[in-house]
C-alpha cells in the first residue's frame, strides 16, 4: 500500500524510502521524534527535523528517491498530527521481531530510541520545564523510569525467560504509550 498525505498506512513503504536515501534515523526513532514535535508547544519546522533525520548524504539522493521519502515522512507526520491522546491510542511502529533474546533486545532498543527522540522533539519544539502541568511531569518521570528499566534489560547479560520477557516489554510499551500521551495532553496549555 502507498502512503498519502491524507492516510499514512505501510511502515515498510517509509522503511524502504528511509533506507533508499540512506537516512541516519530508524522509524522508531522518527516516530519518537514526530510525537515529540508535535506535542512540543511550538511545532517544529520541517526544516528543524529533517536536519535531525538526515545528513549531507540525504542531499546526494535523486529527486525521485528525495521526493518519495519526503512523501512518506510528510504522510506520518500528517497520521502523527491528527492523533488525539486523549481518545486514541498510540501506534507504535509496526515491527516483526523475531520471538529470541537477539529480537527482544533489537525491540527494547527500539523503544529506547523512541523515547530519546519523542524528547529530542520535546527540545526542537522549544519545550521549557514551565510547560509542563503536574500530570506531564509526572509521566516525563514516568518514561526516564521506562529508559532506565530497558537499558538495563538490554545491558543484562543473564539469560531471561522469552515469554516473561516479551509480557514485561508488551506492558512497559503500554506504559509509554501512557506517559507520552500524558506528556501531549498536559503540553496543550502550553501550546503557541
Amino acid at each position: 500500500m502507498v502512503n498519502t498525505s491524507t492516510n499514512y498506512s505501510d511502515d515498510n513503504a517509509l522503511r524502504e524510502a528511509l533506507n533508499n536515501v540512506n537516512a541516519d534515523r530508524t522509524l522508531h526513532e522518527i516516530c519518537g521524534l514526530f510525537y515529540g514535535c508535535m506535542a512540543a508547544p511550538n511545532v517544529a519546522e520541517p526544516a528543524q527535523y529533517m536536519a535531525t533525520i538526515f545528513d549531507d548524504d540525504h542531499a546526494a539522493a535523486s529527486a525521485a528517491e528525495a521526493t518519495g521519502v519526503e512523501d512518506n515522512l510528510m504522510s506520518l507526520w500528517n497520521f502523527i498530527a491528527r492523533w488525539k491522546p486523549d481518545e486514541e491510542p498510540f501506534y507504535f511502529p509496526d515491527m516483526g521481531y523475531p520471538a529470541t533474546t537477539q529480537g527482544l533486545r533489537q525491540r527494547m532498543a527500539d523503544d529506547l530510541l523512541l523515547i530519546h527522540y519523542f524528547i529530542t522533539g520535546l527540545k526542537l519544539g522549544g519545550t521549557e520545564e514551565d510547560d509542563f502541568d503536574d500530570d506531564a511531569i509526572d509521566a516525563m518521570h514516568a518514561l526516564a523510569e521506562a529508559a532506565t528499566l530497558l537499558r538495563k534489560q538490554i545491558e543484562s547479560k543473564k539469560t531471561s525467560d522469552l515469554k516473561t520477557t516479551t509480557e514485561l516489554i508488551d506492558d512497559l510499551e503500554d506504559f509509554i504509550a501512557d506517559s507520552i500521551a500524558r506528556v501531549s495532553i498536559g503540553l496543550k496549555d502550553a501550546k503557541h
